[in-house]
């Protein structure tokens, strides 16, 4: 056994003392009569003087770009990655990651952290394994025995190619003070091979947590390779035994096929004993693409699996709760582009699990302006509120946030919204603008991407150059116009300003946006009522190159 480990002083934390408020995310309901005037109509509004921005509801409580807790700080050196998280049925939390010099490397170790008051405090790191490899990925699960249990994979670095060394587990019958001696998952996930692909083939690891069945079994989500074929499958490996061992006998196969990668399958277990399955998307040698995710369900205990059918989301590594009411928090990292081009964390709430996993509410928890974040853990710390745990590579912290669920809703129709993009297809409206940049593989960028409904760093208009950049809205004919609204682009701080033409000619400023980080769905709305025939955004400063990720117009109601 390895030995007791003293209790650290609690780290204090950090706790933001408020959060911002954001747009209502907005989504087209089709095209909206528009009252296209020949003449000014009598009795329009007159402009305010001054603009009037976030005219909508607000949005969440949080900001993606502020914790509010600092759950860890690396020792000096050294990074923290890979957290998960666990509720004990003594209400504590307890939380695991690695701690390293960079994302990879062999000086990984495990540690981990416990907090007594729902994620706000938490205690000191402890080194809970660390052996001459890289010890990564650690997931942590508690059993309805008690025992813990602490999964993780490890790689050789000290070779070349470097040599993946399998998944582990070991347990804790006394609540994680002490730890047996690991044991393997033995897979078919293994062997000797000749053919190198980043590894040499024939390797198996994990990144999801061990799941306890009805009846007892538990289950392990494995991913890799067989000595023969480069395509990384997806299978479950079956303890009866507490985790104690695990044989390559109780294998089961969740996805494999040429010319896909079934990388870091994350399991859930939903009423009635049945498991999905998420599975991350990679299509290329060697790769972990932006694709979408997909998904399969296992009606028999893990033994069999349907195939695995694609989704509308576009996961990296991730993680699930299922909450006290049967609803599912998914908390991912987000390869979409939707919200930010950095893989920010993602809260998806999913509200009829038993149904495929297709266009849940979602909201950016958030993101640490770096590519090397995400790979979060998610805990319902009380009722309708989660604790969501990811990493700041450049501040090398553990960081959480708190979102309460029922704030993260789905998108509502915005009937008065403006189907710009259906007019400009008429010929009813034109589009001049310098942000022409196209990029092959992605259709959403364009001189279109503004106005095509879809709020994203991959659906927008780009200048290939750093501001000042302009884009123009212009009408065939005048129309009544009550707001306009704009998205820059997501997470970069960028500036603009917000304008109108009269019909007599003249430019009105009807809105500025600072120059601030923002993220998708950020869509800010400013008055704008009266009659006009152009709309424009000048984008005035931007964070390398210029970016329009949408902009609205809405027309008056009745």
């Amino acid at each position: 056994m390895i030995a007791p480990r003293p209790r650290p002083p609690a780290l204090a934390p950090a706790i933001r003392p408020g959060g911002t408020m954001r747009s209502v995310p907005i989504m087209l309901a089709g095209v909206v009569a528009l009252g296209l005037l020949s003449t000014p109509a009598s009795g329009t509004p007159s402009p305010s003087s001054a603009p009037v921005p976030e005219t909508a509801a607000s949005g969440p409580s949080w900001s993606p770009g502020t914790p509010d807790v600092v759950i860890a700080q690396a020792v000096p050196g050294k990074k923290l990655h890979f957290p998960n998280a666990e509720l004990l049925a003594d209400g504590s939390v307890v939380a695991v990651a690695r701690e390293g010099a960079g994302h990879t490397g062999q000086d990984g170790r495990l540690l981990m952290m416990t907090s007594d008051d729902g994620g706000s405090t938490w205690s000191a790191p402890e080194v809970v394994f660390d052996s001459p490899y890289d010890d990564r990925d650690p997931m942590i699960t508690q059993l309805s025995s008690g025992r813990l249990l602490l999964s993780w994979f490890q790689n050789n670095y000290a070779v070349t190619p470097p040599e993946p060394m399998g998944t582990f587990v070991a347990h804790s019958d006394d609540g994680g003070e002490t730890w047996s001696a690991p044991v393997a998952v033995q897979s078919m996930l293994s062997g000797e091979s000749d053919i190198v692909d980043t590894y040499e083939l024939g390797w198996n690891a994990s990144h999801g947590q061990i799941k306890e069945l009805p009846g007892g079994d538990l289950v392990v989500p494995l991913y890799g390779t067989v000595p023969d074929d480069k395509w990384q499958k997806a299978t479950v490996v079956r303890s009866s035994d507490g985790g104690e061992t695990w044989s390559a006998s109780t294998e089961s196969l969740i996805a494999s096929a040429t010319g896909t990668h079934y990388q870091e399958p994350v399991l859930t277990v939903l009423p009635g004993g049945v498991v999905h399955a998420l599975l991350r998307i990679g299509a290329g040698a060697s790769t972990m693409g932006a694709l979408y995710s997909q998904e399969s369900w296992s009606y028999d205990g893990g033994r069999t699996w349907t195939a695995p059918a694609e989704i509308d989301l576009v996961t990296s590594s991730a993680h699930t709760e299922v909450l006290r009411n049967g609803d599912v928090f998914l908390a991912y990292g987000d390869l979409s582009g939707h919200f930010t081009d950095k893989r920010g964390t993602v809260g998806a709430v999913i509200r009829s699990p038993l149904a495929p996993w297709n266009g849940p509410a979602r909201e950016l928890v958030w993101d640490s302006g770096t590519g090397d974040q995400a790979n979060p853990a998610v805990v319902e710390v009380r009722p309708g509120r989660v604790l969501v745990i990811g990493f700041d590579s450049a501040t090398s912290r553990l960081v959480g946030t708190f979102v309460d669920v029922a704030e993260i809703r789905p998108e509502r129709p915005d009937p008065r919204r403006v189907d710009l993009a259906a007019l400009v297809a008429a010929g009813e409206a034109s589009v001049s603008t310098d942000l022409t940049y196209v990029q092959a593989g992605r259709p959403g960028v364009g001189v279109l991407g503004a106005i095509d409904g879809v709020v994203g760093y991959w659906n927008a208009s780009w200048a290939p150059h750093a501001a000042p950049a302009s884009y123009t809205v212009e009408f065939a004919a005048p129309q009544r116009v009550s707001e306009v609204g704009v998205a820059l682009k997501p997470g970069y701080a960028s500036a603009a300003v917000v304008s109108v033409r009269d019909v007599d000619g003249a430019w009105r400023d009807v809105g500025t946006l600072a120059s601030v980080v923002r993220w998708g769905d950020d869509l800010t709305w400013f008055d704008a009522f009266g009659v006009a025939d152009a709309v424009r955004v000048s984008v005035t400063s931007s964070n390398g190159w210029a970016v329009l990720a949408e902009v609205g117009v809405r027309a008056p109601a009745g």
